[in-house]
């Protein structure tokens, strides 16, 4: 995410990062579909989607 953001994008990737944790699918994305907040929310949950990922490998034992 290294292009300029506006506090709503931010927010809006805050937003979908916040909902992975809280248990919420991808298709509670709060934002219509046309919304450029639809992309950013949807980055933030994907991000969060990966780390989790990422913490759960370094958790299993390596063989």
């Amino acid at each position: 995410m290294g292009v300029y953001q506006t506090k709503a994008q931010v927010h809006a990737f805050e937003r979908g990062f916040q909902a992975y944790g809280k248990g919420k699918s991808q298709s509670d994305n709060p934002y219509p579909r046309e919304a450029d907040y639809f992309g950013c929310w949807m980055q933030g949950f994907q991000k969060a989607q990966e780390q989790g990922r990422d913490a759960e490998q370094e958790l299993q034992p390596r063989l």
